[in-house]
């Protein structure tokens, strides 16, 4: 007798499947770290989708590293921080100390982002943060478009792989920084997301091509 029977909608977690606009919110998954490549500071996100037919679907690795090497790097990798960061609900003035002390502030903290198809290095595709804004009051925006079919990658060794097989296809918050605490406790900088509303802190065609989503993303993830 089996001792269990696989059930897609038994799952903790709903998967996102199209692309699109979503409000999401930062979740505790998210992190500090070095880029494996550059050993720079980065900050690895993970998002949780909050409404519509993907509510609970999981948007993760975007990873957003700081290049201070230069001059000119240091204000684009300030732009970029802070395009995330106004999306988020900071205010003008708010300042933070370090990238660890920016996730740890993110967290829990709610914002819209931009997803798109994107291959990674390890040939699999997912769906890559291509711009952020605010909250939307009108809900997520799936736009229709699919993971391409035939490029799932991974090989379908041990069960994970193909779906046609038989088997299996806490932070702690700074202070004096520019985010709303998770637990409401007041602070410098975001209020209320659920608030917000107003237009899109960035283009997501032309001005900022979302960050390095694929430097940490492990070869053996089962899709």
């Amino acid at each position: 007798m089996a001792l269990f029977t696989v059930d897609s909608s038994n799952t903790f977690g709903q998967s996102v499947e199209e692309a699109g606009k979503y409000n999401v919110v930062i979740a505790s998954s998210s992190q500090y770290k070095q880029s494996q490549s550059t050993n720079k500071p980065m900050a690895v996100f993970d998002y949780e989708v909050l409404d519509g037919q993907y509510k609970g679907g999981m948007i993760r690795f975007d990873n957003e590293i700081w290049d201070g090497t230069t001059e000119d790097k240091a204000k684009l990798s300030a732009k970029r921080f802070s395009t995330i960061a106004v999306a988020l609900g900071a205010q003008n003035g708010s300042a933070f100390d370090s990238i660890e002390q920016f996730v740890n502030q993110a967290v829990g903290n709610k914002l819209a982002i931009t997803v798109d198809w994107e291959v990674g290095n390890n040939g699999k595709i997912y769906l890559t943060v291509k711009g952020y804004e605010p909250y939307m009051q009108d809900g997520s925006k799936p736009n229709g478009v699919r993971r391409p079919e035939g490029q799932q990658g991974g090989s379908s060794t041990g069960g994970f792989g193909s779906q046609s097989s038989s088997g299996f296809g806490s932070n702690q918050n700074s202070s004096n920084s520019g985010f709303g605490a998770p637990s409401g406790q007041p602070s410098g900088g975001f209020g209320n997301q659920s608030g917000n509303t107003g237009t899109t802190t960035n283009n997501p065609r032309s001005e900022y091509n979302g960050g390095q989503p694929f430097d940490q993303v492990p070869n053996g993830m089962p899709f």
